[in-house]
């Protein structure tokens, strides 16, 4: 008996600890941890009705308990739903939860039957988490989204194996004494603490990962063009490095005038030709590649395994295209245009620094050249349509 008042008072316990964490996860603006929070903080409340409100009669005792039970599971399968960015179907679950309460309140003031309330509120429960996992089965994007499935899966197992034998030891007219006298309680207390503890880590692991995720990519991309910043094109290319894939070329760009731009129209223009320009890297980059804003008007791109000449085809592509976006002109400049460096990795090359320092140069002579033009590296034989080549 002492195990089990033990376990009374550790689910409570280990249930507000879990919701008040997941309110400090939900004010990094995570929704779902705020759903998470609100169901474990009403589990907490419902286990903590028997000890703290003994003095209420039994039956408001396991109404109070029974609603805020719902109210738990009700939330659980919200921030499932939420997770994996399914339809919630409020109404839907909000019906279960009404018709189920209805159901209890029958058992507890009609039936007086402790086993039909366990019976009905368990399955009440498992069907708001059932929903939810045949809901999102299909949605799941990492393994951490497999292991709070499967935890979820198992609570609805454990339910039905502890109905099953609630049917088989107790009889309709359990009376609520007996019932907290018996081994059936240790063992559901025991058995509900376990599986709470690994359904709330795995949903706090999940819930964090996406946190840090989410940090990690607003601290690794640009907000003006939603390409990565400098931080995380060298991160990227360090990825590559260790995977032995860092082969390929550099496109170093630049918007042409970019001062006079801002100059004759703003700011805001100057910040909508940058974006443009992004949007059209993002659409004409081949698949694989990746691009960054390095600052201001400055873009670099790289395109893995693509050699020299792949290199100063894409980079032509853009800038035709970026010439002919229906860009404003600006006095005494014309046509809103782009220049364009161009250099392959080589293999005395320690990083994609070497590479695009390479392609700067290059950048630099299409300048000098008159703007609005892609230079190459080096000196090749061949010269492609429209592409000058720098020595």
């Amino acid at each position: 008996m002492g195990a089990a008042v033990n376990f009374a008072f550790m689910l409570p316990v280990m249930m507000l600890t879990f919701g008040c964490t997941f309110l400090v996860v939900s004010r990094f603006g995570s929704r779902e941890a705020g759903l998470w929070a609100a169901g474990f903080l009403s589990a907490a409340v419902a286990f903590s009705v028997p000890m703290f409100f003994s003095s209420l009669p039994i039956p408001v005792q396991a109404l109070s308990a029974d609603a805020l039970f719902l109210s738990a599971f009700y939330f659980y399968s919200g921030a499932l739903l939420k997770r994996f960015r399914r339809p919630s179907r409020t109404a839907l679950r909000l019906g279960v939860c009404v018709v189920a309460y209805a159901t209890l309140a029958y058992a507890v003031l009609v039936l007086e039957s402790l086993p039909a309330e366990l019976l009905i509120s368990d399955v009440a429960c498992s069907a708001l988490l059932i929903f939810a996992i045949g809901s999102s089965l299909r949605s799941t994007r990492r393994a951490i989204d497999r292991v709070l499935l499967g935890v979820t899966s198992l609570i609805v197992l454990e339910a039905i194996v502890r109905n099953a034998i609630l049917l088989v030891i107790f009889s309709p007219g359990g009376d609520l004494e007996s019932f907290g006298t018996s081994t059936y309680a240790f063992v559901m207390q025991a058995g509900a603490s376990v599986i709470a503890l690994l359904f709330a880590l795995s949903a706090l692991a999940a819930t964090t990962l996406d946190t840090i995720e989410r940090y990690r990519d607003a601290a690794e991309s640009d907000s003006l063009t939603g390409l990565l910043n400098r931080r995380g094109f060298e991160e990227t290319a360090r990825r590559l490095k260790a995977r032995g894939a860092l082969n390929g070329a550099i496109l170093l760009c630049d918007i042409d005038h970019f001062k006079r731009i801002n100059d004759t129209f703003g700011h805001a223009a100057g910040d909508s030709v940058i974006a443009g320009l992004a949007e059209l890297l993002k659409a004409r980059l081949p698949e694989g590649a990746f691009a960054a804003r390095f600052g201001g008007e400055e873009f670099v791109a790289f395109l893995p395994g693509a050699e020299l000449a792949d290199g100063g085809k894409v980079a032509n592509a853009i800038r035709l295209a970026f010439s002919a976006a229906g860009q404003p002109d600006v006095a005494g400049v014309g046509k809103i245009t782009a220049s364009f460096g161009v250099a392959c990795v080589a293999s005395g090359d320690a990083s994609l620094t070497e590479t695009i320092g390479r392609a700067d140069a290059a950048l630099y002579a299409a300048k000098d050249a008159g703007r609005n033009r892609v230079m190459l590296e080096g000196t090749p034989a061949r010269e492609a349509p429209a592409i000058h080549v720098a020595s």
